[in-house]
C-alpha cells in the first residue's frame, strides 16, 4: 500500500516539477541575479519563484514540512519532509543555459524514501522509490556493473584536487575527470554509468537527497570521504561510485594515508 501511495504521490510531484520548470525555461528578460556565500554562488529570481511554486503546490497534495535552498526551513527531520533544490546548478543556468536540475526528495526520519531529479534542458526525469529501483522517463535504469578505480571517469572539481593530493593521484591513474556544475546531475551521471565516481567535499541536503536514492537503487555505494555513512540531513562530503571503485577510492584517500 505504501509503495502504491508513494508512486501516486511522486507522479503528482513530477507533474508539479515539470510545471515549475517552465519558469526556468521562460524567464523574465530582466533576470535579477545576486550572490550568496561567494561571487560564483548565485541565486536568481527564478530559483526563488520555482521554489515558491513547488512549495505551494506540494502543500496542496501532501503538506509535509519543506526544506528548500532558497528560504524554506524546517524544525526537524522527524517524520516526512520534502527536500528541494529549485535550481541545482544556478551558475550553469545563468552562463551555459544547460546542466541544471530541479531536485526533490521525500525524506522520512532522515532517510530518502522517494525522489526525483529533473534535467530541465534534456527533459529527463530521473525518479526512484526506495526498494523499487530507479527510472528515467519511466524506463528502468539497469544495475551498475562492477568498475575498478583505474578504469573510470571521476567527476570532481579543481578545489577537491587542490585539497586532496591523493585524489589528484586517483584521477591521474583513472580515465580522466569531468565537472558539470550540478551535484544532482553529477550523481545521476554515475547512476547511469556515464561516469564511475563523484567526489565532492561539500554538498547540502537539497543537492543530493534525491540523487543518492537514485544512486543506491542502481547499486552504487555512497559515503562520506572518510568512508563513514552519509546522512542527508547534514552538509558534508560525498563519494559515490559502484564497487569495487568506491572502496578503492576510500582506500587510497584515507586508509593508505594512515
Amino acid at each position: 500500500m505504501m509503495t502504491r501511495d508513494l508512486t501516486n504521490l511522486m507522479a503528482a510531484a513530477a507533474d508539479i516539477v515539470r510545471d515549475a520548470a517552465t519558469i526556468a525555461t521562460e524567464p523574465p528578460k530582466d533576470l535579477t541575479i545576486s550572490t550568496k556565500a561567494h561571487r560564483n554562488d548565485l541565486v536568481t529570481a527564478v530559483d526563488k519563484a520555482v521554489e515558491e511554486r513547488i512549495a505551494t503546490r506540494l502543500a496542496e497534495i501532501a503538506p509535509y514540512p519543506l526544506l528548500g535552498e532558497e528560504g524554506h526551513d524546517i524544525d526537524s527531520f522527524a517524520g516526512r519532509v520534502w527536500v528541494l533544490d529549485p535550481i541545482d546548478g544556478t551558475l550553469n543556468y545563468v552562463e551555459t543555459h544547460r546542466d541544471y536540475a530541479i531536485s526533490l526528495a521525500l525524506v522520512e526520519d532522515g532517510v530518502p524514501i522517494a525522489g526525483l531529479v529533473y534535467d530541465v534542458v534534456a527533459s529527463r526525469m530521473y525518479e526512484a522509490i526506495r526498494g523499487e529501483g530507479a527510472r528515467v522517463n519511466g524506463s528502468l535504469l539497469p544495475r551498475l556493473e562492477p568498475r575498478h578505480r583505474d578504469d573510470i571517469v571521476v567527476i570532481t572539481d579543481i578545489k577537491e584536487l587542490d585539497a586532496l593530493p591523493r585524489l589528484r593521484e586517483i584521477v591521474t591513474l583513472s580515465r580522466g575527470h569531468r565537472r558539470y556544475g550540478s551535484a544532482a546531475l553529477e550523481c545521476i551521471e554515475v547512476a547511469c554509468g556515464r561516469a564511475g565516481a563523484f567526489v565532492h567535499l561539500w554538498v547540502a541536503p537539497w543537492d543530493i537527497a534525491a540523487a543518492i536514492l537514485v544512486l543506491t537503487e542502481v547499486g552504487a555505494r555512497v559515503s562520506r570521504i572518510d568512508g563513514t555513512p552519509l546522512d542527508v540531513r547534514y552538509k558534508g562530503s560525498i563519494v559515490a561510485a559502484a564497487d569495487p571503485a568506491h572502496d578503492e577510492i576510500i582506500e587510497r584517500l584515507v586508509r593508505d594515508a594512515t
